[in-house]
């Protein structure tokens, strides 16, 4: 009786089996949706045209983070939430963000709401899967951009800059450093004769069209806030030498102040911890992009030196009277850079109110400037402007003559 069961038992599980396997061949297999992981490419809809940057979604260590494209440039964004299709990127220390939906045609729309001296702004946002930037075939490159150029905008206020190209195929990436500051990094293509370079950094953006003749490049300039673009024109240079970072003489030799940080706390050169020490006051804002590159590189110098006799204090000047708003803003940029040194809010960034803020030495010409005092109390040097990353030499010149700076002024005794 019992082997009669096992017999019946088994040879029905086995059709059971058989009939399953089957039944599964003709199924299609539940394939799982796409995710929000993977490389997108993002376009604002700015007044010069669609702004592209790429844009990286990887799985972190916490959850998810990201990471803004402007090849070489691998930019992690300081805060991501993805909440079901609803990817947000927060960038507190520029107080700006994007907020990106995911449709189901695997696309995204939105829109990216950053900050201008004029007050908020508002650009509508697209994306797709991909990693191109302008063109997703591009014509065959006329030429080969690679090297120096010289550049001069027009406009109201022409500008003399240093243009450093990279080509490769049909891809270009460099920057442009004017006595201002410089762009940061430019990414796009030369389809054709065609130049198509953009950045984006969270907040600040630029897009540089032009047209290559011979060996002129000529075209048109969108800013963070430009409506119109700025004329340009650029012919290859024999010597790429430029002053990226002034140095100039102190017209006074004494500066006083007395600033609130977002504590309460007034923080004055007189203060104690000052007495005796070498003291780097710099300039900036949280607005300035080339201010955020500066901190990239002071934040860990100031660590790193400070048992030398080194003290660094970070002058503010924020746009706008919402005092709340731009104590905001000062923690979080230092938050960003993990700065150990204070901010303080000095006002804002007008030549009226820098001049206030300064006395004899402002008004401020260019965000962001360095007042460097040595032991005794005295200004001794004022370095205008900054070369960033992007610049490549200009930026390594920038840091040497900083440190040296430093480094004379601390071998002095007080």
């Amino acid at each position: 009786m019992h082997r009669r069961f096992d017999y019946w038992f088994w040879r029905g599980l086995t059709a059971i089996v058989f009939a399953g396997t089957i039944a599964m061949c003709f199924v299609s297999p539940v394939r799982a949706a796409p995710s929000a992981y993977g490389i997108w490419r993002i376009a604002l809809d700015h007044p010069g045209g669609p702004l592209p940057f790429g844009l990286e979604i990887a799985h972190g260590k916490a959850g998810p983070t990201a990471y803004i494209l402007n090849p070489p440039e691998r930019l992690r964004v300081e805060s991501i939430r993805v909440d079901g299709d609803t990817i947000t990127l927060a960038f507190p220390s520029y107080s700006s963000r994007i907020i990106l939906k995911r449709g189901a045609d695997d696309k995204l729309t939105g829109e990216a709401q950053l900050t201008r001296r004029s007050g908020p702004v508002t650009l509508a946002a697209s994306g797709s899967r991909g990693a191109y930037r302008f063109t997703p075939s591009p014509a065959r490159a006329a030429a080969d951009l690679t090297g120096a150029w010289v550049v001069e905008t027009g406009g109201d206020s022409p500008k003399k800059g240093l243009a450093q190209l990279k080509q490769v195929g049909n891809k270009v990436s460099g920057s442009v450093q004017f006595a201002t500051g410089d762009t940061r990094y430019l990414a796009g293509e030369i389809s054709g004769n065609a130049l198509a370079l953009s950045t984006f950094d969270g907040n600040s953006s630029s897009i540089w069209k032009g047209t290559l003749a011979g060996t002129t490049l000529t075209g048109g300039q969108y800013g963070a806030t430009s409506t119109a673009p700025s004329g340009w024109k650029a012919v290859r240079s024999k010597d790429p030498s430029f002053e990226a970072v002034a140095v100039e003489k102190p017209v006074a030799d004494r500066l006083a102040f007395k600033f609130p940080t977002s504590t309460g706390k007034f923080i004055s050169l007189t203060d104690p911890r000052y007495k005796g020490k070498v003291v780097v006051v710099t300039l900036g804002g949280a607005w300035c992009p080339n201010c955020h590159d500066e901190a990239l590189f002071i934040g860990p110098y100031a660590a790193r030196r400070q048992k030398d006799g080194l003290e660094v204090i970070g002058l503010q000047f924020e746009y706008g009277d919402d005092q709340p708003r731009a104590f905001k803003q000062l923690d979080s940029f230092s938050k960003r850079y993990k700065l150990t040194y204070p901010l303080v809010l000095a006002g804002q960034p007008t030549p009226e109110s820098s001049k206030a803020a300064l006395g004899a030495l402002g008004p401020v010409k260019v965000y962001p400037s360095t007042i460097f005092i040595g032991r005794d109390g005295r200004v001794r040097e004022v370095h205008v402007g900054w070369a960033g990353p992007a610049t490549g030499a200009l930026n390594v010149k920038a840091k040497r003559e900083f440190d040296e700076t430093v480094s004379r002024l601390l071998r002095e005794k007080a």
